[in-house]
């Protein structure tokens, strides 16, 4: 993703310069002011395809890191709760807390990314989230635990936001649904595989082989991406900064840019950004509202009683996962080539349209089915096994989809765009964690689950009011930015 300077854009959406292309909005509008970075802008040809594809490879093993750790000690937690004196709600409270740091993580990482470089941040992060995941593995006791934790945390997630600014920075828009895609698949094999691996760990041996084992492929991605991932960006922020304040906040070679945390935040005064956020939220919410407790409403349905055969479960929803991320991004691609073809340009919400039957459909009745077959006890283990790989699937649809809007939709936010929507989701994947035990002991899991439809359905209306009136949305930004 370039970097585009506010004052540049205003000048941009006066008179285009070369190499750049006047974008439509969607339904109610013909066109608008809305800028982008034309196809054929040579920073897309500066890397061969094997060595995008290459940099997809590392970013898909990075984003490996942080969903493994929130959901691989899953199974290990009532162990977990014994050996540190404390409860299994106190360890799914500190989950839910992971959570919290890992939407926090993109707010620092993001805008270190667009200022010092993507290659730099990725290694830092690599690093981090290595020593982090060793610490919890000789943790001595609960605090110890979840300090470091929430360390692994704010490391782990930055390579979403970083991956998806270096997805943007190497891919033409036609290209990067698929390309996130593949990035996202890393993100899906840690729900698919995680746990299980989990489950066998903790049933032969202790919970804490399970995080030397995330240490381990930590290690791997820092020594793979040291050694082959390049610098993608076009532009970086200290390098300006140094030519527009020479000597200023630079010791040596290094300069200080002061920078606001907190500008990914402000990203949400934007409807368009506000509607791809809580469309987020509410796909996070379900899945960590399934997730968490699976062998909680598993094991006591089908009397179950060693771990490995609870954390089975978990294969379900994982394999959707992985096959929807690798599926999903091709299927958002064929309809931004499909109406970009019908119209003659290209519109960002086109690409929202490939979650039509995923969202508004699949994803709630999916999530409703897998509630009241547990509730009732109706349909055996198929029944939730089906609906909870469907789930997965339909999920992992819509995320490629919507990742890869937040880059189009306002490119001249850089990474904030698409921080600000891991941010989102992980507030409501922090709070489907902590709630979830809570509301299926109080309501059971049938309602708790209607409530999660509820949401769900709510996140495809905020998809069709972005179809319906995303281009007017943008234009009006652009306007404000031109008063």
């Amino acid at each position: 993703m370039s970097v585009v300077d506010t004052k540049d854009l205003e000048k941009q959406t006066d008179e285009p310069e070369a190499g750049e292309e006047k974008q439509g909005s969607s339904d109610d509008a013909s066109s608008s002011d809305y800028m982008v970075i034309s196809d054929d802008d040579p920073k897309y040809t500066r890397f061969s395809p094997r060595r995008k594809s290459l940099f997809v490879f590392i970013i898909s093993l990075a984003v490996f890191l942080a969903p493994s750790s929130t959901v691989a000690f899953l199974p290990a937690i009532s162990n977990i709760a014994e050996e540190f004196g404390t409860t299994q709600t106190i360890i799914n409270i500190s989950n839910a807390c992971y959570c919290v740091m890992m939407a926090i993580s993109p707010c620092v990482t993001s805008p270190l990314g667009d200022i010092y470089g993507r290659r730099i941040m990725f290694l830092i992060c690599c690093f981090g989230f290595t020593v982090s995941t060793i610490l919890v593995a000789v943790s001595q006791n609960l605090a110890m635990f979840i300090v470091f934790r929430l360390c692994s945390a704010f490391f782990g997630v930055a390579f979403f936001p970083l991956g998806g600014s270096i997805v943007s920075d190497i891919y033409i828009p036609k290209e990067r649904g698929n390309a996130m895609g593949w990035t996202l698949s890393g993100s899906q094999l840690g729900p698919a595989f995680a746990p299980c691996i989990g489950g066998v760990i903790i049933t032969y041996t202790t919970w804490r082989v399970i995080f030397w084992v995330l240490a381990g492929v930590g290690g791997v991605a820092l020594g793979t991406a040291f050694v082959f991932l390049k610098e993608t960006a076009t532009v970086k922020k200290c390098e300006v900064y140094k030519k527009e304040h020479p000597g200023k906040n630079q010791i040596g070679r290094f300069v200080w840019v002061p920078y606001n945390p907190f500008q990914v935040v402000r990203a949400f005064k934007y409807p368009n950004l506000i509607l791809g956020g809580y469309m987020s939220m509410t796909l996070l919410y379900n899945m960590y509202g399934l997730l968490t407790p699976i062998r909680n409403v598993i094991d006591p349905r089908f009397n179950l009683t060693t771990p490995v055969y609870g954390s089975l479960f978990y294969l379900a929803p994982g394999m959707g996962y992985l096959i929807g991320s690798l599926v999903g991004g091709k299927w958002a691609d064929y309809y931004v080539r499909k109406f970009e073809k019908m119209r003659g340009e290209r519109i960002p919400e086109d690409r929202l349209r490939s979650t039509y039957v995923s969202f508004g459909f699949v994803l709630p009745v999916s999530v409703l089915i897998f509630g009241w077959s547990i509730d009732k006890e109706v349909g055996g283990m198929a029944l939730p096994i089906i609906t909870l790989f469907f789930n997965g699937v339909a999920q992992t649809f819509c995320f490629p989809s919507i990742n890869a809007y937040c880059v189009d939709c306002l490119p001249h936010l850089g990474g904030d765009a698409i921080a600000s929507n891991y941010f989102a989701r992980y507030i409501a994947g922090a709070v489907g964690s902590a709630t979830c035990l809570m509301q299926i002991n109080t309501i059971g899991v049938g309602w708790t689950n209607t409530i999660s439809s509820f949401l769900l359905f709510s996140g495809f209306c905020c998809t069709l009011v972005l179809i319906r009136f995303g281009g007017k949305m943008r234009e009006n930004v652009t306007k404000n930015m031109k008063s």
